[in-house]
């Protein structure tokens, strides 16, 4: 008996999933991320995160999404993850990941600043970070920022 409360659990899930699918892909609502109504509008998107690798382990979808409907995506990443002495290597990967998620080179920057330093019990100044950021947007243009906590 308790297979058939299984199988009609997993078909329910199923039909609920079916649902949402069909009633997604036709709300007005589908396509109106970063967009204004009308005409499409590319826009400057700066994704800032703190090391290298965050990216590709947080944002690869976001990023997808943006570089292959024409938007330009900015990354700035705030750190080199240089506590364990690879820096150089977490910086050679991130571009490498930036490479294969079709974001441009020349629109990925890595900060290496004393005071953004990785490290367990480090605490970054909230006036720097805003000053890095802020001199981004400002250079690029930027409409929309993407980043977490």
């Amino acid at each position: 008996m308790a297979w058939v409360l299984i199988v009609c659990s997993l078909v329910l899930v199923l039909v609920a999933c079916l649902c949402k699918i069909l009633h997604g892909s036709s709300s007005p609502f589908r396509n109106s991320f970063l967009n204004t109504g009308g005409a499409f509008h590319k826009r400057n998107v700066l994704l800032v995160i703190a090391h290298p690798d965050d990216e590709s382990m947080f944002f690869s979808p976001t990023i997808n999404y943006l570089t292959s409907t024409g938007h330009n995506l900015y990354v700035l990443c705030l750190s080199t993850r240089d506590a364990d002495g690879k820096g150089n290597i977490k910086k050679e990967e991130l571009y490498q990941a930036c490479e294969i998620l079709k974001v441009p080179l020349q629109q990925v920057k890595i900060i290496d600043h004393l005071d953004l330093q990785d490290g367990f019990g480090r605490v970054w100044s909230h006036t720097l970070l805003a000053s890095i950021i802020e001199e981004e947007i400002m250079s690029y243009g930027i409409d929309l920022i993407i980043t977490f906590d």
